[in-house]
């Protein structure tokens, strides 16, 4: 007896974001830290301006220098600081947990920022501004004196960067989602028009309807069911309201008509069993999955062979994860094969896969000894939202 070599190929995938093309970024080599220098020098501008006019309203000799310059040393403080609070920001959401959790996480670097923040002031406006003069001593006298009356005030300035950092990350999330929201649109119409045109082709079609005709004459009972089920399968085909992932359960509503017009044409010559755990009925799985994968088992697996040939469908929990199998009996790739020509259908099957869980999932495939082949998915288990 000869057998096939057994060979396996697993999907190389890459998260879903790296094709939504250029992404915002925080990062120096992006175009923030100018439009945080430009907003910082906004801000110095604008407090210079308000010390003046503040000074001049007192009576004091107008100096627009040094009050521009103070303000400098203000918001120039907080540009220094500004990638610092940024890494600290992204650090926290990290950890994924909710708002009023992350919220108390700030409070001791936001103290501690503020803090810098003065201290930073009190030292640039020691060097910076000529009227003040005090040296070392001055400077110490100048941050305690400040840090008793505006801490609140720095300690808003770091909640405001971060609340700013949170926003682009939202609004990047949001434009990366969309990307991916229409990508998916349009590998779903694509999968939905595959599988009419694979059901419209004349070698099921007709094959179909030749069994219908045939039925006619012997079983008439058969006959008008093998037409229901055909009209079935078509209009469930169209039916589907543009979900990019379903209950499985759903998808076995839809394999179901699909499967016994099948067994009808190839009579004893095919056998089918489905075998799903029940705790993985209500996992979600992409639109129009199972039987673009099934088809292909009966068509390049059953139908070349000689005599009967059978295949399992196999879907359960492991864990976390949702596996997913479809194997068959029939001929199998051809001796020696060691690389998989991917059809339009596993190849839409793969890319919608990565589309939705990225690196977390797996398509793989191998030859049964002695003849055959094996189908398999991995994917997270999530379940149907109620």
């Amino acid at each position: 007896m000869s057998t096939s070599p057994s060979v396996s190929w697993t999907a190389e995938s890459s998260p879903a974001a790296s094709s939504t093309g250029a992404r915002w970024s925080l990062s120096p080599r992006g175009f923030w830290p100018a439009v945080i220098l430009a907003g910082y020098t906004v801000l110095a501008l604008l407090y210079g301006a308000q010390l003046f006019v503040y000074r001049a309203s007192r009576g004091e000799p107008p100096r627009l220098g040094e009050a521009l310059l103070t303000g400098a040393c203000v918001w120039y403080a907080w540009a220094v600081l500004t990638p610092f609070v940024l890494a600290v920001a992204r650090r926290i959401r990290a950890t994924g947990r909710p708002w009023f959790v992350q919220l108390p996480m700030h409070l001791v670097p936001g103290v501690g920022f503020a803090v810098l923040a003065l201290g930073l002031f009190a030292v640039l406006r020691e060097w910076l501004v000529v009227e003040v003069g005090g040296g070392w001593a001055g400077a110490w006298s100048y941050f305690l004196f400040i840090a008793s009356k505006t801490t609140d005030f720095d300690l808003l300035v770091y909640f405001s960067l971060v609340g700013m950092e949170a926003a682009v990350a939202y609004a990047r999330r949001m434009r990366e989602e969309a990307v991916r929201a229409s990508q998916l649109e349009a590998q779903l119409a694509q999968a939905q028009l595959q599988l009419l045109r694979s059901q419209l082709q004349p070698h099921f079609l007709f094959n179909t309807l030749h069994a219908i005709s045939t039925l006619m004459h012997r079983d008439v009972e058969s006959a008008d069911r093998m037409v229901g089920q055909l009209s079935e399968l078509l209009r469930a085909s169209l039916e589907r309201d543009g979900r990019h992932e379903v209950p499985l359960s759903e998808e076995l509503e839809l394999l179901s008509p699909y499967l016994d017009i099948e067994r009808t044409r190839f009579s004893d010559r095919l056998q089918v069993e489905v075998s799903v755990a029940e705790d993985a009925r209500d996992g979600l799985v992409p639109s129009l999955l199972l039987q673009p994968l099934v088809e292909n088992a009966i068509r390049h697996g059953i139908a070349p062979r000689r005599g009967p040939g059978k295949v399992w469908v196999r879907v359960r929990r492991e864990g976390a994860r949702l596996a997913l199998e479809v194997e068959d009996d029939g001929v199998g790739p051809p001796v020696g094969r060691t690389e998989l020509k991917e059809g339009i259908g596993l190849g839409a099957t793969r890319a919608r896969l990565e589309r939705l869980h990225g690196v977390e999932q797996s398509v793989t495939w191998k030859a049964r000894v002695p003849s055959g082949f094996l189908l398999s998915l991995s994917m997270p288990y999530r379940r149907t939202r109620p």
